[in-house]
């Protein structure tokens, strides 16, 4: 926990007693762009990388689907292969890709999907510098009329390619149809391959939209995904793969998906022995701030979650600072975690900590089940228990078959669930 008073001097200093520049731990996806070289830090996955590379160069135009839970390297993933097809050998490469991976919207539908597509297109043109490459482009000045930002006043993105989307406040302006678009983009993917290349774009973020809405995403950009001299890879949870099959047309055209199993805790230590030896200060020599019993035991209380284990070790070990270069064990750990709950409960009012001290020993609860067991009444549920949503503790969610029932949980961003039980809480029901 990094209280308000600590400079960031200070707040450095934590990983320079061990010898680093900065934390290990960084939960963010490695990024081809990244301060930490992709190719330095990744580590495992090796038939998955095959296949996914294997699905792209074995023609000229393919669609993969790469599931796996939250937290198990998704991203980082789809980044590495890119790398390895498009930068890795630098201008020999056939291949060139995106700066960075677009996340899909909820409100996407065909035209929402091409100006993100093709707005990728231009900002990654200027990032790496296609033209300065040899990479001609004539379509580049018409692709530049439609996304630009100075000129699409609807769209909102950044040249420094950190992403973009419509803003959900305006409209698309009339002059541009799906039509006009995807001429673009058969256009551009068109010289592209006349340059000897082929293009590679990454789609994230498939979990914020739901399964009926991805289906009809998909179905709306069938026809564009399919363009010759283009490889889309949609990242997603397990569940997408119902939007993926709800429609066989769609389902046609994609590869086999590619599923992501947790990683072997002996491979989370490697890629934090990799990162380590990345982030090392010049003298070359750094102290583990971690034991690797503690990394295994940690990995596998958090159900495998690489992105919540290394968000705990960081946390404990900015907290540890005093005691600094130190290993972090699980007494560490626990601690810590316990403080942090304590912190959160204290924020919350009485009904809401009934709530949440229910979920924490549940799966997930419908809202009379929740009334039953905490006592309060159905009408008085809906505020705590959007106020929770807000804070982030819980999430609730319609039921499958029947939507008028709506069903709560301990969110997954949270830890109360996996490291405590309601009868660790003082005053539990």
């Amino acid at each position: 926990m990094i209280t308000e008073d600590k400079s960031p001097e200070e707040l450095d200093s934590v990983w320079s007693k061990y010898g680093l520049k900065e934390s290990p731990y960084s939960t963010s996806p490695m990024r081809l762009l990244g301060i930490l070289p992709i190719e330095k830090v990744f580590s495992a996955r090796e038939e998955e990388v095959r296949k996914l590379t294997r699905s792209i160069t074995s023609s000229s135009s393919s669609r993969t689907v790469a599931i796996g839970e939250f937290g198990v390297g998704k991203t980082t993933f789809g980044n590495y292969v890119r790398w390895a097809l498009c930068i890795k050998r630098g201008h020999k490469s056939k291949y060139i890709t995106t700066s960075t991976e677009i996340k899909v919207q909820p409100d996407w539908d065909a035209t929402r999907f091409l100006l993100s597509t093709l707005s990728s297109i231009y900002t990654s043109s200027i990032i790496f510098d296609w033209e300065g490459r040899g990479i001609s482009l004539k379509s580049m000045a018409l692709l530049e009329e439609y996304v630009s930002i100075s000129k699409q006043k609807a769209y909102q993105g950044s040249v420094a390619g950190f992403g973009g989307g419509y803003s959900e406040t305006k409209t698309t302006p009339p002059a541009i149809s799906p039509e006009m678009l995807e001429h673009l983009l058969i256009a551009i993917c068109k010289e592209i391959m006349e340059n000897g290349k082929q293009i590679i774009i990454q789609y994230n973020n498939l979990e914020n939209v739901s399964s009926e809405r991805l289906a009809d995403i998909f179905r709306s950009i069938r026809e564009y995904i399919q363009i010759e001299g283009l490889h889309t890879i949609f990242l997603g949870p397990p569940h997408i793969m119902s939007a993926l099959e709800k429609y066989g047309q769609v389902h046609s055209v994609f590869t086999r998906p590619i599923v992501l199993s947790p990683l072997a805790d002996r491979d989370v230590q490697g890629i934090l022995r990799k990162r380590c030896e990345a982030l090392k200060l010049a003298e070359g020599n750094y102290i583990s701030p971690y034991e690797d019993d503690t990394v295994r035991e940690l990995y596998h209380l958090l159900n495998n979650n690489i992105r919540f284990t290394f968000k705990v070790l960081q946390d404990t070990t900015v907290t540890a600072e005093k005691s600094a270069p130190c290993k972090i064990t699980m007494k560490e750990i626990k601690v810590v975690q316990a403080q942090e709950k304590e912190e959160i409960m204290s924020t919350l009012t009485d009904t809401q900590v009934k709530i949440v001290t229910a979920l924490i020993d549940k799966p997930k609860l419908n809202q009379k089940e929740l009334s039953q067991i905490t006592g309060i009444g159905p009408t008085n549920l809906a505020e705590p228990v959007r106020q929770l949503e807000g804070k982030g503790l819980i999430v609730a969610k319609k039921g499958k078959k029947d939507k008028r029932i709506k069903y709560v949980k301990i969110s997954d961003n949270s830890y109360l669930k996996l490291f405590f039980t309601s009868k660790q809480h003082v005053g539990a029901p």
